[in-house]
């Protein structure tokens, strides 16, 4: 029994990184219930948004897509699902104050830089940095709207109630 066959013991006063995953996760449920709203749904729409952002990682878009041929339809839909996204986590793992929004923002932008490095890789896709421009402008608008969501939450929370007389 020598100094190798010891377990790793954090210092006092800190937590394991996985133990604080778990606990995130056993208290969002009820962060979710305080807020207002399901964990199902905002699961649901979460897994909606993820599964759109599989489109960006096909080496082509499928036949008879709609709107394919249309000009600035890829630049929508490049804000639109990193909008959808980033809200969605944001409604999901930030429903109140315990997780901090700007992992979801950096991640997202990870995401946005990954998505046009694997299209460099694929013959039938094109690499833009318009594209990712606007998937910024997604992240900001997806951030903006979960922003505002809860500054409505808030303001509805905190208003008074008024008597009828």
């Amino acid at each position: 029994v020598g100094p190798a066959s010891r377990a790793l013991r954090p210092a006092a006063g800190t937590i394991l990184a996985m133990d604080a995953v778990v606990d995130f996760l056993r208290r969002l449920p009820d962060e979710i219930g305080r807020a207002g709203g399901s964990v199902a749904w905002r699961a649901g729409l979460l897994a909606v948004a993820l599964l759109l952002n599989i489109g960006f990682y096909l080496p082509s878009l499928p036949e008879g897509t709609p709107g394919a041929g249309v000009p600035g339809t890829d630049k929508g839909v490049h804000l639109l699902v990193f909008a959808l996204t980033v809200f969605a986590a944001g409604r999901l793992l930030a429903p109140r104050k315990r997780f901090p929004m700007g992992w979801v923002v950096l991640v997202a932008f990870a995401h946005a830089l990954l998505i046009e490095l694997v299209q460099l890789a694929l013959p039938q896709r094109s690499t833009e940095g318009a594209d990712v421009v606007f998937d910024v402008i997604g992240i900001a608008l997806g951030f903006g709207l979960w922003l505002g969501e809860r500054l409505r939450r808030r303001a509805i929370a905190v208003e008074p109630e008024v008597e009828m007389e």
